[in-house]
């Protein structure tokens, strides 16, 4: 699968495009950047995926719906975020739950329900190349805050102890900033002392 980031939107947001035979998901697009048009333009959008529903991560994703037809998905309690953010939630084409499977040509992506950021939170796994779309559950050096509506310290933790379970080489790809891996946070990342190493 070939993954491509879009930086966009007030808050660079990372956009990720997902491309596998012939087939294309977009997940969180905060903003319909050029960049983003142009790199949607003559493709076929099967999915438009959001890891959760702050704005700066869905704010275009019923514009692109309206455009390609793609359905949206997401985890239906990311409603109550939408709610909480002024927002209503765009329209849901597939709820998502935890250990869904998405196939997008000729791969799939694993769903993981990692609730703590919001209530929502869902992590897009692609086990054959190891790689993790995890939204703002964690960024290279940090975690994800949770003090806006929804949020909860205690189930970001455990989220992350279940990320960081995830064995061997795994990359990164968080909603903000560059990419990261697993191998290195577990060394590096102050916030994660104490639940990497199982003592928190």
């Amino acid at each position: 699968m070939d993954i491509r980031r879009l930086v966009v939107g007030p808050l660079l947001t990372n956009c990720y495009l997902l491309s596998a035979g012939g087939e294309v998901a977009v997940v969180d697009p905060g903003d319909l950047s050029p960049r983003l048009e142009q790199a949607l333009q003559g493709k076929k959008l099967r999915y438009i995926l959001l890891t959760h529903g702050h704005f700066d991560h869905a704010d275009a994703a019923e514009l692109v719906h309206a455009r390609t037809g793609a359905p949206i998905l997401y985890h239906p309690e990311e409603k109550t975020t939408f709610w909480s953010m002024g927002r209503k939630p765009p329209p849901l084409g597939r709820e998502l739950s935890d250990g869904d499977r998405i196939y997008l040509g000729t791969e799939e992506l694993l769903v993981w329900h990692l609730p703590g950021h919001t209530p929502g939170s869902v992590a897009f796994l692609w086990e054959r190349g190891r790689t993790a779309l995890v939204g703002d559950l964690l960024f290279s050096g940090s975690v994800g805050r949770t003090d806006l509506p929804g949020g909860s310290w205690e189930l970001l933790e455990r989220s992350l102890k279940r990320l960081l379970g995830l064995e061997g080489s795994w990359r990164v790809l968080p909603g903000h900033g560059p990419e990261t891996d697993l191998a290195r946070e577990r060394r590096e990342n102050p916030f994660l002392r104490g639940i990497s190493d199982g003592t928190a």
